[in-house]
């Protein structure tokens, strides 16, 4: 059967395609990361706060309209949303590879972010998969822009060092291109109409999400680690320069990116085999606290400068997959889209947070930037510590048989009991599934519910 034998061909065109795209386009942001803020600075009406508006723009317009495209794909249709999308980015790279001022830079990059297709490329990803192989997809889509970013930071430096920073925004809008024609060529088009489907965002469950404290943490920690990403570059090629010329500048970057991604996959096995999810989320906030420790302490020396983004990278390297990998712990599936849809808007905003106070407390001093980055690091750590463990998390099953003529209301019933995260009932097998904090509730508490409901 095709679901012993893994993805189908199809399935897999599609995930090798989307991927790409979610790739093309992540790369085309992150390679400007590392070399932006040197850029900027040489154009008319440049000063901190503009070279970090320029730096983080692309985050607010994402925030802002990755809810509208996904409801525009639903009417229109997911591939046309998308090659718009991917227009858009390509115009808004074009505008900020020609821009005279860093306020045209920042317009540019607000465009760019304009093109926020990461709802609509997830949505087409559900549309074509099977159920049972959607985390994979969704996994498949992490590892790609884990590889854009290590090799955005990278290229990034040497391209713009060779050609001029122009040159990399001229790049991402030829990528964008060449995303459209993988979309139109390569990844398949869903057969029938287009339908909402379980990944995308429902402001109907939005009230659950916002006040699932678990959720509401990793929503947190997703913001806050963004927001230290871009207020980091708003500050440290320009302190790096002192040390090391712009195109020496990925001697730093490489080993640094490359180190926090060797770590992290054997951390993350361990924390996987021996459900240390939560410590390893921890310890993975120590050490970005730590870094900003660093950066404090020696960011005028280059040894400190370098160790405290290497430490930083490390911490980095972790959470990027732990924080989707504990959120979907916590998630229902009618909720899955909505969750996701907060997760990724908490993430853009972080970005464009991150330049407007990065560029704010650098035109103070670079000791305010990483006096306040260290003081909001804190904070957040102590937001982790509270994070309930996803290895409290437990499942449900009991058969049910024909006594189940109508499972809408059970599920609601079973679904609002207090420590109950989701609750399914599979129709083929007749069984109701339900997932479960084991120390807010407990299996004989299930028991006499799913009776009592029964019984009705």
């Amino acid at each position: 059967m095709a679901e012993k034998e893994g993805m189908t061909p199809l399935e897999k065109r599609t995930l090798a395609g989307l991927s790409l795209i979610f790739a093309i386009r992540m790369f085309g942001l992150f390679i400007v990361l590392p070399v932006i803020s040197l850029y900027a600075r040489a154009l008319p009406g440049a000063d901190p706060l503009w070279l970090g508006l320029a730096l983080g723009g692309y985050g607010l317009s994402q925030a802002i309209f990755q809810v509208p495209f996904g409801m525009l794909s639903d009417r229109f249709g997911r591939k046309p949303v998308i090659v718009s999308g991917l227009l858009i980015f390509a115009v808004g790279s074009v505008m900020a590879a020609t821009a005279h001022s860093v306020f045209g830079l920042f317009v540019g990059r607000l465009v760019q972010g304009g093109g926020a297709v990461a709802s609509v490329v997830i949505a087409l990803m559900a549309d074509l998969t099977r159920e049972e192989y959607r985390t994979r997809a969704m996994a498949g889509i992490g590892v790609s822009i884990g590889l854009s970013f290590a090799v955005g930071m990278v290229v990034g430096p040497i391209v713009g060092a060779a050609y001029g920073v122009s040159s990399l925004f001229w790049l991402t809008a030829t990528l964008a291109l060449l995303g459209i024609a993988i979309i139109l060529f390569v990844v398949p088009s869903p057969v029938g109409a287009v339908h909402k489907n379980e990944m995308e965002l429902s402001f109907s469950q939005l009230g659950y999400v916002l006040k699932n404290p678990a959720l509401l943490r990793i929503d947190i920690s997703v913001f806050a680690l963004h927001l230290f990403l871009t207020a980091v570059f708003v500050s440290f090629p320009v302190l790096l320069q002192k040390y090391i010329p712009p195109s020496g500048m990925w001697k730093v970057y490489l080993p640094v990116i490359l180190g926090g991604m060797f770590l992290m996959v054997p951390a993350m096995i361990v924390a996987e085999k021996r459900k240390k999810l939560k410590l390893a989320f921890q310890i993975a906030v120590g050490f970005i606290v730590a870094s900003f420790a660093i950066f404090l302490a020696g960011y005028q020396t280059e040894v400190g400068l370098i160790a405290g983004l290497a430490v930083f990278f490390i911490g980095f390297n972790l959470l990027e997959p732990l924080m989707p990998s504990i959120m979907t712990r916590f998630v229902r599936t009618r909720t899955r889209g909505t969750s996701s849809g907060v997760f990724n808007m908490s993430q853009f905003m972080g970005a464009f947070i991150g330049g407007v106070l990065g560029g704010g407390l650098v035109s103070v001093s670079n000791t305010a930037l990483f006096t306040g980055l260290l003081l909001i690091s804190v904070v957040w750590l102590v937001i982790a510590l509270g994070l309930t463990d996803p290895n409290l998390l437990e499942t449900f099953e009991r058969a049910v048989g024909e006594g189940l003529h109508d499972p809408l209301p059970v599920i609601r019933q079973m679904g609002e009991m207090s420590g109950v995260i989701d609750c399914r009932y599979r129709d083929a097998e007749k069984i109701l599934w339900v997932k479960y904090l084991r120390d807010r509730i407990t299996p004989e508490d299930l028991e006499r519910k799913l009776a009592g409901l029964l019984e009705a």
